[in-house]
C-alpha cells in the first residue's frame, strides 16, 4: 500500500454535546431510545463516538430538534435512512455467517 493514512476519528460524549449544543444527559437518553446510536466504550466505560455514530446522531438531531419529529416519529424515519439500512443488512449477513460457521464447526 502506498502512503495511505488510516484515519480513526473518535470523540467523547462531552465533545459531542458541545458540538451539537446539547446536554450529555440528552445524548445518553437518545442512546437508550435509538438502537442505531451505539458508541463504542473503552475499558473504563468512556463512550467513543465514531464518524458513523456522529452521522447518525446528527440525523437524529435534525429530525427531533430541527424538523420537530417526536421520538417515535424519528425512530420510524431513521429506520429508512441509508446508513441504518446498510447496518441492518450487515448485521443480518453476519448472523447468517455465524449460523453457517457454527454448523461447520459442529460437523468437524
Amino acid at each position: 500500500m502506498p502512503n495511505e493514512e488510516i484515519e480513526l476519528y473518535y470523540i467523547n460524549i462531552g465533545e459531542l454535546a458541545k458540538k451539537f449544543d446539547v446536554s450529555v444527559s440528552l445524548i445518553r437518553y437518545w442512546e437508550k431510545e435509538f438502537k442505531q446510536l451505539k458508541p463504542e466504550k473503552s475499558i473504563k466505560g468512556t463512550r467513543k463516538y465514531s464518524k458513523k455514530n456522529i452521522e447518525i446522531f446528527s440525523h437524529i438531531y435534525q429530525l427531533v430538534k430541527t424538523e420537530g419529529y417526536t421520538i417515535e416519529g424519528a425512530k420510524e424515519k431513521l429506520n429508512h435512512h441509508p446508513i441504518v439500512q446498510n447496518n441492518q443488512q450487515a448485521i443480518e449477513k453476519l448472523a447468517e455467517l455465524k449460523v453457517f460457521l457454527t454448523k461447520l464447526k459442529d460437523s468437524i
